[in-house]
Protein backbone atom coordinates (compact mmCIF):
# COMPACT_ATOMS: atom_id res chain seq x y z
CA UNK A 1 0.00 0.00 0.00
CA UNK A 2 2.66 2.06 0.86
CA UNK A 3 4.60 1.96 -2.42
CA UNK A 4 1.71 2.43 -4.45
CA UNK A 5 1.28 5.45 -2.44
CA UNK A 6 4.34 6.24 -3.24
CA UNK A 7 4.06 5.71 -7.44
CA UNK A 8 0.85 7.56 -7.16
CA UNK A 9 2.39 10.75 -5.47
CA UNK A 10 5.26 10.60 -7.72
CA UNK A 11 2.94 10.61 -11.05
CA UNK A 12 0.99 13.34 -9.29
CA UNK A 13 4.26 15.69 -8.93
CA UNK A 14 5.42 14.60 -12.19
CA UNK A 15 2.12 15.81 -13.62
CA UNK A 16 1.94 19.12 -11.85
CA UNK A 17 5.64 19.91 -12.87
CA UNK A 18 5.26 19.16 -16.16
CA UNK A 19 1.74 20.91 -16.29
CA UNK A 20 3.67 24.40 -14.89
CA UNK A 21 6.98 23.66 -17.06
CA UNK A 22 4.11 24.21 -20.58
CA UNK A 23 2.53 26.63 -18.95
CA UNK A 24 5.57 28.97 -18.35
CA UNK A 25 6.38 27.78 -22.04
CA UNK A 26 3.14 29.30 -23.21
CA UNK A 27 2.05 32.10 -20.83
CA UNK A 28 4.43 34.28 -22.23
CA UNK A 29 2.90 34.06 -26.31
CA UNK A 30 -0.79 34.02 -24.73
CA UNK A 31 -0.18 37.09 -22.69
CA UNK A 32 1.35 39.06 -25.66
CA UNK A 33 -1.85 37.90 -28.16
CA UNK A 34 -3.91 39.46 -25.46
CA UNK A 35 -2.15 42.46 -25.73
CA UNK A 36 -2.30 42.71 -29.54
CA UNK A 37 -5.81 41.63 -30.05
CA UNK A 38 -7.98 41.78 -27.08
CA UNK A 39 -8.97 38.43 -26.91
CA UNK A 40 -7.70 35.28 -26.03
CA UNK A 41 -5.23 33.62 -28.32
CA UNK A 42 -3.46 30.40 -27.14
CA UNK A 43 -0.34 30.32 -29.48
CA UNK A 44 -1.07 31.26 -32.46
CA UNK A 45 -3.82 32.26 -35.13
CA UNK A 46 -2.86 28.96 -37.59
CA UNK A 47 -5.62 26.59 -36.13
CA UNK A 48 -9.00 28.27 -37.77
CA UNK A 49 -7.29 28.99 -41.06
CA UNK A 50 -5.67 25.40 -41.54
CA UNK A 51 -8.51 23.84 -40.10
CA UNK A 52 -10.95 25.79 -42.39
CA UNK A 53 -8.87 25.13 -45.59
CA UNK A 54 -8.11 21.53 -44.95
CA UNK A 55 -12.31 20.84 -44.53
CA UNK A 56 -14.14 23.18 -47.01
CA UNK A 57 -15.96 21.81 -49.54
CA UNK A 58 -14.48 22.52 -52.52
CA UNK A 59 -12.13 19.30 -51.80
CA UNK A 60 -15.49 16.81 -51.43
CA UNK A 61 -14.40 14.04 -49.94
CA UNK A 62 -11.09 13.75 -51.64
CA UNK A 63 -8.03 15.85 -49.83
CA UNK A 64 -5.93 17.54 -52.27
CA UNK A 65 -2.73 18.23 -50.26
CA UNK A 66 -1.80 21.89 -52.45
CA UNK A 67 -4.74 23.68 -53.99
CA UNK A 68 -4.30 24.07 -58.08
CA UNK A 69 -4.77 26.76 -59.75
CA UNK A 70 -7.92 25.90 -61.44
CA UNK A 71 -9.72 25.72 -57.97
CA UNK A 72 -8.72 29.16 -56.95
CA UNK A 73 -6.21 31.01 -54.11
CA UNK A 74 -6.90 29.56 -50.83
CA UNK A 75 -7.83 33.12 -50.09
CA UNK A 76 -10.49 33.19 -52.21
CA UNK A 77 -12.22 30.76 -50.14
CA UNK A 78 -12.55 32.72 -47.27
CA UNK A 79 -15.69 34.28 -47.15
CA UNK A 80 -16.47 38.11 -47.66
CA UNK A 81 -17.92 38.93 -45.06
CA UNK A 82 -15.14 37.54 -42.50
CA UNK A 83 -12.14 39.51 -44.28
CA UNK A 84 -12.86 42.94 -42.16
CA UNK A 85 -12.15 40.72 -39.32
CA UNK A 86 -8.58 41.11 -37.74
CA UNK A 87 -6.28 37.88 -37.55
CA UNK A 88 -7.58 36.72 -34.18
CA UNK A 89 -10.93 36.90 -34.98
CA UNK A 90 -10.85 35.82 -38.48
CA UNK A 91 -8.72 32.69 -37.35
CA UNK A 92 -11.75 31.69 -34.86
CA UNK A 93 -14.54 32.85 -37.28
CA UNK A 94 -12.97 30.57 -39.32
CA UNK A 95 -12.86 27.61 -36.69
CA UNK A 96 -16.53 27.89 -36.39
CA UNK A 97 -16.81 27.70 -40.29
CA UNK A 98 -15.22 24.53 -40.51
CA UNK A 99 -17.36 22.96 -37.56
CA UNK A 100 -20.45 23.95 -40.05
CA UNK A 101 -19.45 22.39 -42.64
CA UNK A 102 -18.33 19.25 -40.54
CA UNK A 103 -21.69 19.18 -38.69
CA UNK A 104 -23.60 19.26 -42.42
CA UNK A 105 -21.68 16.52 -43.61
CA UNK A 106 -19.81 14.54 -41.03
CA UNK A 107 -19.70 11.09 -43.61
CA UNK A 108 -18.10 13.53 -45.70
CA UNK A 109 -15.73 14.69 -42.94
CA UNK A 110 -14.60 11.38 -42.06
CA UNK A 111 -14.24 10.24 -46.34
CA UNK A 112 -11.78 13.50 -46.39
CA UNK A 113 -9.93 12.89 -43.40
CA UNK A 114 -9.07 9.38 -44.34
CA UNK A 115 -8.39 10.83 -47.70
CA UNK A 116 -5.67 12.52 -46.20
CA UNK A 117 -3.44 9.18 -45.24
CA UNK A 118 -1.55 8.87 -48.34
CA UNK A 119 -0.71 12.62 -48.26
CA UNK A 120 0.52 12.08 -44.92
CA UNK A 121 2.47 8.89 -45.07
CA UNK A 122 3.88 9.91 -48.85
CA UNK A 123 7.36 8.18 -49.29
CA UNK A 124 7.57 7.07 -53.07
CA UNK A 125 7.93 9.58 -55.87
CA UNK A 126 5.88 12.04 -57.72
CA UNK A 127 5.78 14.05 -61.04
CA UNK A 128 4.90 17.12 -59.19
CA UNK A 129 7.75 17.06 -56.96
CA UNK A 130 11.37 17.90 -57.90
CA UNK A 131 14.28 15.20 -58.28
CA UNK A 132 15.70 16.12 -54.74
CA UNK A 133 12.43 16.04 -52.89
CA UNK A 134 11.65 12.78 -54.48
CA UNK A 135 15.12 11.44 -53.85
CA UNK A 136 14.53 12.31 -50.23
CA UNK A 137 11.31 10.76 -49.38
CA UNK A 138 11.80 7.54 -51.22
CA UNK A 139 15.86 7.04 -50.27
CA UNK A 140 15.07 7.97 -46.55
CA UNK A 141 11.83 7.25 -45.28
CA UNK A 142 11.12 4.66 -48.11
CA UNK A 143 14.13 3.02 -47.71
CA UNK A 144 13.83 2.92 -43.59
CA UNK A 145 9.91 1.67 -43.57
CA UNK A 146 10.62 -1.75 -43.59
CA UNK A 147 12.87 -1.55 -40.19
CA UNK A 148 10.58 0.75 -39.10
CA UNK A 149 7.52 -1.93 -39.38
CA UNK A 150 9.84 -4.51 -37.58
CA UNK A 151 11.06 -2.27 -34.96
CA UNK A 152 7.90 -1.43 -33.89
CA UNK A 153 6.68 -5.21 -34.03
CA UNK A 154 9.76 -6.03 -32.44
CA UNK A 155 8.65 -3.45 -29.38
CA UNK A 156 5.57 -5.49 -28.63
CA UNK A 157 7.03 -8.68 -28.63
CA UNK A 158 9.07 -9.44 -25.17
CA UNK A 159 12.29 -10.56 -25.13
CA UNK A 160 13.65 -12.88 -22.19
CA UNK A 161 13.50 -12.52 -19.53
CA UNK A 162 10.67 -10.47 -20.09
CA UNK A 163 8.29 -12.80 -20.66
CA UNK A 164 5.04 -10.67 -21.69
CA UNK A 165 4.21 -7.26 -22.80
CA UNK A 166 3.37 -4.67 -20.39
CA UNK A 167 1.35 -1.27 -21.65
CA UNK A 168 3.37 0.37 -18.65
CA UNK A 169 6.84 0.31 -20.78
CA UNK A 170 8.21 3.78 -20.76
CA UNK A 171 8.17 3.42 -24.64
CA UNK A 172 4.77 3.29 -24.94
CA UNK A 173 4.98 7.12 -24.84
CA UNK A 174 6.53 7.22 -27.68
CA UNK A 175 4.30 5.32 -29.59
CA UNK A 176 1.66 7.22 -27.95
CA UNK A 177 3.11 10.58 -29.43
CA UNK A 178 2.94 9.23 -33.09
CA UNK A 179 -0.58 8.25 -32.72
CA UNK A 180 -1.97 11.32 -31.27
CA UNK A 181 0.33 13.53 -33.40
CA UNK A 182 -0.65 11.67 -36.59
CA UNK A 183 -4.28 11.26 -36.03
CA UNK A 184 -4.21 15.61 -35.00
CA UNK A 185 -3.13 15.69 -38.53
CA UNK A 186 -5.12 13.47 -40.41
CA UNK A 187 -8.46 15.09 -38.69
CA UNK A 188 -7.03 18.53 -39.94
CA UNK A 189 -4.40 19.24 -42.59
CA UNK A 190 -1.81 16.80 -43.45
CA UNK A 191 1.24 17.47 -45.81
CA UNK A 192 4.48 15.19 -45.66
CA UNK A 193 6.41 18.05 -44.20
CA UNK A 194 4.49 17.87 -41.20
CA UNK A 195 5.33 14.30 -40.77
CA UNK A 196 9.07 15.11 -39.65
CA UNK A 197 8.20 14.89 -36.14
CA UNK A 198 6.69 11.44 -36.31
CA UNK A 199 9.97 10.29 -38.78
CA UNK A 200 12.33 11.49 -35.93
CA UNK A 201 10.41 9.23 -33.49
CA UNK A 202 10.53 6.32 -35.94
CA UNK A 203 13.97 6.56 -36.38
CA UNK A 204 14.56 5.21 -32.70
CA UNK A 205 12.07 2.07 -33.89
CA UNK A 206 14.82 1.55 -36.95
CA UNK A 207 17.80 1.38 -34.71
CA UNK A 208 15.84 -1.06 -32.51
CA UNK A 209 15.73 -3.00 -36.00
CA UNK A 210 19.42 -2.42 -37.00
CA UNK A 211 20.03 -3.79 -32.90
CA UNK A 212 18.06 -6.59 -33.27
CA UNK A 213 18.64 -8.12 -36.66
CA UNK A 214 22.56 -7.56 -35.57
CA UNK A 215 22.05 -10.13 -32.61
CA UNK A 216 20.39 -12.19 -35.04
CA UNK A 217 23.10 -12.56 -37.49
CA UNK A 218 25.55 -12.99 -35.53
CA UNK A 219 27.42 -9.32 -35.65
CA UNK A 220 28.47 -6.34 -33.28
CA UNK A 221 27.59 -2.84 -33.57
CA UNK A 222 30.48 -0.41 -32.86
CA UNK A 223 28.98 2.33 -31.62
CA UNK A 224 31.86 4.01 -30.66
CA UNK A 225 33.21 5.31 -26.89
Amino acid sequence: MADRWRISRRLVVSALTSSAVLILFILPFTIYNYQRFQRFVLLNTNAGFAFFWANHPIYGAHFIPILPPELGSYGDLIPQELRKLDEAALDQALLREALGFIGQDPVRYVRLSISRIPAFFMFWPSPDSDLISNVARAGGFGLLLPFIVYGLVRAFVPKPPVQRFSLSLPSNLLLLFILFYTVIHLLSWALVRYRLPVDAVLMIYAGLAFTDLSERLGLKLDYGG
